[in-house]
């Protein structure tokens, strides 16, 4: 068992079904099975702090998925990232795991690219993609023409475009430290990740007009909850492999840049690291700029005033990506003095 991959519990009564996805996960996780839920918990209860997600079969004999969900939940298990199976997502299913705040499924017949891109997307794993030279070129030029064409949108409806190009700005500046102290990222792939926040709110295009004008302050509004799900659909539309990378990080931040590290933020309630650090990254860049920006003068004085605001919202954000905000205090000042 290779102790440098994410581990995954397989949980399905079907010996064929447990070996075509092991047959999937196998060269990228370390994969654990479980032939029936009874195993399953026992499994779930035994390595719940090494556990990085778990694949559920919601028709099983004797203990469903939704019975396991059910005692995962009983023993306060509620921040494993759980991809629901079944063979068709109908309404009942869908209700019943929207209970659990589970909104993801795989679907049989399994897609082998569809499965490791929602499972990496989930986990915020995209530093082991390669890019090669064609996909990094035809990935800027969609995201050139993407731009073009929500810079239109926002410039229709009075949205400050320049926010959102502070925030791929910030990104890059937390990007490269991150990228320095742990390696593993590309420089292409660090500017693909920044242009990706450029979009995090891009699924308000698509709400009705009636509901365009929800802000931040309306955050528990359905209506503007629901922009997550809308962006990461738009962006997902977009299923071209060169730019594959792009998509996966794009989608997760336009879902996610809500979510909050203490779990308590939304669509899915996300709890720790399951939030990949780019998304956090993006939340974080989002608020800062909303509050540092407004200052007519963009100093360290000014700088330290804002960190220890944010520093008040405990848990919106892990304390390593944190951490690279405050450490980034001499090139966020300058950018902000050289280009704002």
């Amino acid at each position: 068992m290779n102790t440098d991959f994410k581990r995954i519990l397989i949980v399905d009564d079907s010996e064929i079904e447990r070996e075509v996805l092991k047959s999937i996960l196998c060269d990228e996780f370390d994969v654990m099975e479980a032939d029936n839920g009874y195993n399953a918990l026992e499994v779930i209860l035994e390595e719940r702090e090494r556990l990085d997600a778990i694949l559920l079969d919601i028709s099983m004999p004797v203990l469903d998925g939704f019975s396991v969900l059910a005692l995962m939940r009983e023993n306060e298990i509620t921040d494993i990232p759980v991809f629901l199976i079944t063979a068709e997502a109908t309404k009942e299913n869908v209700q019943k795991a929207l209970k659990f705040n589970i909104q993801e499924f795989i679907r049989k017949p399994f897609d082998r690219e569809e499965v490791l891109r929602r499972l990496k997307a989930k986990l915020g794993i995209v530093a082991d993609m390669e890019l090669s030279e064609e996909d990094i070129q035809e990935t800027r030029k969609f995201i050139n023409d993407a731009k073009e064409v929500y810079k239109k949108y926002l410039a229709n409806f009075n949205k400050d475009t320049g926010h959102y190009l502070r925030m791929t700005a910030l990104m890059k500046i937390l990007l490269s430290k991150y990228a320095a102290n742990n390696g593993g990222i590309e420089r292409a792939q660090v500017d693909i990740i920044s242009e990706a926040a450029f979009f995090c709110d891009i699924g308000f295009m698509m709400l009705p007009n009636t509901f365009r004008g929800v802000t931040r302050d309306d955050m528990d509004n359905e209506a503007y909850q629901s922009h997550t799900f809308i962006g990461r659909d738009i962006v997902e539309l977009n299923r071209s492999k060169p730019c594959a990378f792009f998509t996966q990080v794009c989608a997760d931040m336009c879902m996610h840049h809500h979510e909050r590290y203490d779990g308590g933020g939304f669509p899915d309630r996300i709890y720790g690291n399951n939030n990949s650090v780019y998304t956090q990254m993006c939340r974080l860049v989002d608020e800062f700029d909303r509050l540092y920006f407004k200052y007519r003068e963009h100093n360290e004085m000014q700088f330290d005033f804002v960190i220890s605001e944010l520093a008040q919202d405990k848990g919106a954000v892990s304390p390593e990506v944190f951490q690279l905000l405050t450490a980034s205090k001499f090139n966020i000042v300058m950018y902000y003095n050289a280009k704002v």
